[in-house]
């Protein structure tokens, strides 16, 4: 098995545009690493750096113990599995999956019976003889899959394969993918913007934005434990409340958080306590999931109040909209990079020696991050993170009887509760 290591990894796009920036990434060997963030986010970019298909601008490429940053791609033993198969038409399905060992010089005998061999653990061996025009879209799917496989490599890259498919073929096949590549102990690096499959899939993610990853850990700790407010509210359907809030340390230093109209008392021996009694009248930002607010009759110091607006019915739960007046964020705009530098000058990589263009790549890079990194607040084109309806959105009881136009009061379990100071970074530090 072969871990990968990224080594403060940037791209730069013809000297313009940052794909990917600053990035360093341990990926053990055998793990499942999913990609996970927004589409232009520089998942697909970090992907293709893995697989050698792009150049890099700045930074390191190992893979296990081999320095790979110069490797061509066919020596580098992974195998890519792109979001639309990309198989050959006239070829069946055997003969997609051959394809790689034939190239390799391989016997056509031992060839054909590794591709049925494969064929068997992906459940296709009763449809490898029909053309891909004759296949579902999970069968070609499973194809593609099968065409990586069979050449045994060492890494295992997926590019969002399972985005064309359907409801339910998305979920067995992301089942099969799982139990496969854990089966076959491949390092897998997996890109999707779908937090089920990360959720599902990862023995760890690593949430991307801008280019840079926000945060990295199991599924557990980065939807529980959230380092950022873009990754709590990445992750989590309904997604989750950022309010705007100041903090407020009285006489005897406690501390709560103004929401307005309303407030929320933190515990005297809770950490984030301790953190916030220093900083009075300090603007932060409290996350709550829909899970967190219990609607109750008894008051409370730790309540929040507001009216019903509206109830949906998602089959499973009730989920209730209460306007409470309290100033709501967007989890998509707090602590939004600046638009990625333009430089300029445009190189390739190849233009001259190689070892000259890196050196140039590099310094295009470096200088524009810096820029990029300096550029004055006064001209952050980005709107203030503010949602057009003030409504907190919550998890209810189908049988509460509440109708639209109720007065709710809604119980806050404060131990649920992340804060986030105004670039949206937890107050009380993750560590992973």
């Amino acid at each position: 098995m072969t871990g990968i290591k990224l080594d403060s990894v940037s791209k730069v796009f013809s000297g313009r545009y940052v794909a990917v920036d600053n990035v360093s990434l341990d990926i053990a060997a055998g793990e499942v690493m999913v990609l996970l963030g927004p589409s232009g986010c520089g998942k697909t970019t970090l992907l293709r750096i893995i697989a050698g298909l792009e150049d890099l601008s700045a930074g390191d490429v190992w893979l296990g113990r081999t320095h790979a940053t110069d490797l061509p791609p066919r020596e580098r033993g992974v195998a890519l599995v792109f979001q639309n198969g990309a198989l050959y038409p006239n070829r069946t399905g055997r003969e997609n999956i051959m394809f790689p060992l034939r190239m390799a010089g391989e016997d056509p005998a031992e060839a054909g019976e590794k591709a049925d061999g494969v064929a068997r653990i992906l459940r296709i061996d009763t449809a490898v003889d029909r053309l891909p025009r004759t296949l579902s879209g999970g069968q070609r799917q499973r194809v593609a899959i099968g065409r990586a496989l069979v050449r045994q490599p060492r890494i295992f890259l997926m590019d969002e394969p399972l985005s064309n498919l359907d409801a339910t073929l998305r979920t067995e096949l992301r089942q099969e993918i799982g139990a496969m590549v854990r089966d076959l102990s491949v390092t897998t690096v997996y890109v999707t913007h779908d937090q089920i499959e990360a959720l599902t899939l990862a023995d760890r993610i690593a949430i991307m934005r801008d280019g840079r990853i926000e945060d990295v850990g199991t599924p557990d700790q980065v939807y529980n434990d959230p380092a950022t407010a873009f990754g709590a509210g990445f992750l989590g359907t309904p997604r989750i409340n950022l309010m705007s809030a100041t903090v407020r340390v009285t006489a005897h230093h406690r501390v709560s958080l103004d929401l307005g109209d309303q407030t929320l008392a933190l515990p005297p021996l809770d950490r984030r306590s301790l953190i916030l009694s220093r900083h009075d009248g300090a603007r932060v930002i409290v996350g709550a999931r829909s899970d967190a607010f219990t609607p109750t009759s008894e008051r409370d110091e730790n309540q929040l109040s507001g009216s019903l607006r509206a109830l949906e019915f998602h089959g499973n739960q009730w989920i209730a909209f209460v306007a409470s007046g309290i100033e709501m964020l967007d989890p998509d705009l707090v602590g939004q990079a600046r638009p990625r530098h333009r430089a300029e000058r445009s190189h390739t990589r190849h233009a001259v020696q190689r070892a000259s263009v890196r050196t140039m790549l590099t310094n295009v890079a470096k200088a524009a991050l810096h820029r990029s990194a300096a550029a004055p607040r006064t001209n952050d084109p980005h709107p203030p993170a503010t949602h057009r309806r003030s409504d907190l959105v919550i998890e209810v009881d189908s049988g509460n009887g509440l109708a639209t136009g109720d007065t709710v009061h809604l119980a806050v379990d404060t131990a649920r509760v992340h804060i986030f100071d105004e670039q949206g970074r937890r107050i009380d530090r993750v560590t992973r």
